[in-house]
């Protein structure tokens, strides 16, 4: 089973980010704690999401959402980690 480390970001609509370089999937916990997974992310897009300088809802809102397939997941995150 894959484990993937959730990252807390400061933002007023994501509470966490992760991500699996293997599958190229971003994962992303919204402030309501539904988590979805961003399919064929590439790393270095997925990387921007990481960085502390970053507004994550902006960076989501011009280049994840609406630019890569996604799936909700039932999956939580719990202590900083989700099992998808």
């Amino acid at each position: 089973m894959t484990v993937v480390t959730m990252h807390p970001v400061k933002s007023s609509q994501i509470l966490s980010v992760g991500y699996d370089p293997k599958l190229e999937i971003l994962y992303i916990e919204f402030l309501n704690w539904s988590v979805y997974c961003y399919h064929e992310v590439p790393g270095d897009v997925a990387g921007v999401m990481l960085s502390p300088s970053t507004s994550v809802g902006s960076y989501f809102a011009k280049e994840i959402k609406g630019h890569f397939r996604y799936d909700k997941l039932a999956a939580k995150v719990n202590n900083g980690t989700l099992k998808p």
